[in-house]
């Protein structure tokens, strides 16, 4: 590392939006090569808005308003679109959160790094296709050649973001810029992405985005923490982890699972045994599907408990969730609802008393229609009011989830994530569920966002007595939230107990596998 001469000088940066005023302030930062560099901070804080200035993909009508960026003693910010086009590919690399977002899934893995190697490095065809094997190959993605003629649904996501990152690289970029690369992967495969974009960032600078100051801690060599476009405090990851100086440091670290004290409390006592769902023996298999996605899961959820399903990508979450809810079919004897008053009601019966939280409040919500009509569309579907009450009810939703009423008129695009994410509760609250599904709901939240949801999901439990089925990678969190954890692998389940028993003491070698994988970046694993 050679901090004397940065790779990336950003000195004094400003954005402006016309009608959002000054939205970076003064932010200046350096990356000497082969170092890495971690911007940290929660959403809106200007993390992504700073590190898209760099080479001018600052979105319309935003400006940089004042200010100097250098790459290698080259300053860009004085240059037009012309100019930078040919610069963007060779200068920096990104790899940003979601890769199924970014991948375009009509086109072939093969087309896209082919024709970013042919327009930034010059490359004929035939030596661009052998540069995207060998990029392939260098984040040890399975026979690379095959790969090429594959699409991105074709892959799992943690394949999808190793193809990212092979299309960050593939012009050989100085400077590597990666979004929030592992939100959304489980502990395992997050570990291994990281792994990779470790050994990549000794070839190269990493400037690395993330609202896990615990994660940015273990893996970055220096930090800046981000707070409303200014960066407040910047450091060695370490000293900044162990001795924060600033008030806003503090509170993110307050907020990391197992520290913050606002985490719903666990039940002492299930106010009944009787089961609000049961499932026995539920066994799922898709067409064409080689094996099954499920194959006989057996356990129960009661009122006022907490059931955490954790395992990797792939080993079945998301397909029980479903199977409850009633969007895929199963065997009726394979699920009951005994206090739900009917064994196996049909789907449109369990939406009265199961209701689902999706990770994605981006596409789980109808871009078009105000909050009011989102909120309110369950209310209107099942008549549970009034036409006229209907305003009002949403409006004390929106209240309980911590949102003001007044906006109620405006679209999903207004609001920031976390809100978003409210939104899709309130919407699920709507109903009265007996059951609740949050499916990664909270995953792609910033730490205090993550916690001020928690404590909400907290109080609802406690007042409605409802039943909280959570999905998650997150093992911290499973430990922190549940009153049991049920672990998957494959489409089975492998471990299932009380949630400190199966965190503190696992029994099966694949819990221990995962715990693992998510304490090895964590500064005292590290």
């Amino acid at each position: 590392m050679n901090a004397s001469a940065p790779l990336l000088r950003i000195r004094g940066l400003c954005v402006d939006f016309p009608r959002g005023g000054r939205v970076l302030h003064d932010v200046s930062l350096d990356a000497a090569e082969g170092e890495i560099v971690g911007l940290v901070g929660e959403s809106g804080a200007g993390k992504t808005l700073a590190t898209l200035s760099i080479l001018g993909l600052v979105p319309a009508p935003g400006r940089i308003a004042n200010g100097k960026v250098f790459v290698r003693g080259q300053e860009l910010t004085q240059l037009d679109e012309e100019a930078l086009r040919p610069l963007r590919g060779r200068l920096a690399g990104f790899v940003f959160q979601d890769p199924s977002a970014s991948l375009n899934p009509v086109r072939r893995i093969g087309s896209a790094l082919i024709e970013s190697a042919m327009r930034h490095s010059g490359l004929s065809r035939s030596e661009a296709r052998t540069r995207a094997t060998e990029a392939l190959r260098s984040v040890e993605l399975p026979d690379p050649e095959s790969a090429l003629r594959a699409y991105p649904h074709q892959f799992s996501g943690g394949q999808r973001q190793r193809i990212m990152i092979a299309l960050a690289l593939i012009n050989r970029p100085p400077l590597l810029i990666a979004d929030e690369p592992t939100t959304a992967l489980d502990a395992a495969v997050q570990s291994r992405v990281l792994d990779l974009l470790k050994r990549r960032a000794r070839r190269h600078t990493l400037l690395m985005i993330t609202h896990d100051l615990a994660l940015a801690a273990g893996f970055c060599d220096r930090l800046y923490v981000m707070q409303g476009g200014r960066v407040v405090e910047h450091g060695p990851a370490r000293e900044l982890f162990s001795n924060p100086r600033h008030e806003y440091t503090r509170s993110l670290l307050d907020a990391l699972p197992g520290r913050r004290t606002s985490a719903p409390a666990r039940s002492r006592r299930r106010q009944t045994r009787e089961a609000l769902a049961a499932v026995r023996g539920l066994t799922v298999r898709y067409r064409g599907a080689a094996q099954a996605a499920v194959e006989n899961v057996d356990f129960a959820v009661h009122a006022n408990e907490t059931v955490c399903l954790v395992g990797e990508s792939g080993s079945g979450k998301t397909t029980i969730a479903r199977a409850l809810a009633g969007v895929i079919r199963a065997a009726p004897e394979q699920l009951s609802f005994p206090s739900l008053g009917d064994d196996s009601p049909s789907a449109a019966g369990r939406a009265r008393h199961l209701q689902m939280v999706f990770q994605d409040p981006y596409s789980s919500l109808n871009p078009r229609w105000p909050v009011e009509r989102i909120v309110a569309e369950p209310i209107r579907t099942h008549r549970l009011c009034s036409r006229p009450e209907q305003k009002a009810r949403v409006a004390a939703l929106l209240s309980r989830v911590g949102l003001d009423p007044r906006q109620m008129n405006r679209r999903p695009a207004a609001f920031s994530g976390g809100q978003r994410q409210r939104i899709a509760l309130a919407r699920a609250l709507a109903m009265n569920p007996r059951l609740l599904l949050a499916d990664e709901a909270l995953s792609a939240l910033d730490i205090r966002t993550q916690a001020r949801i928690l404590a909400l999901l907290r109080d609802i439990r406690e007042e409605r007595k409802l039943a909280l089925l959570l999905i998650t990678h997150d093992l911290t969190l499973a430990s922190e939230i549940g009153d049991r954890v049920i672990v998957l692998r494959r489409g089975r389940i492998v471990e299932q107990g009380p949630a400190s028993r199966v965190m503190n003491a696992p029994r099966h070698e694949y819990t221990r596998e995962l715990l693992a994988a998510q304490a090895r970046w964590r500064p005292d694993a590290v």
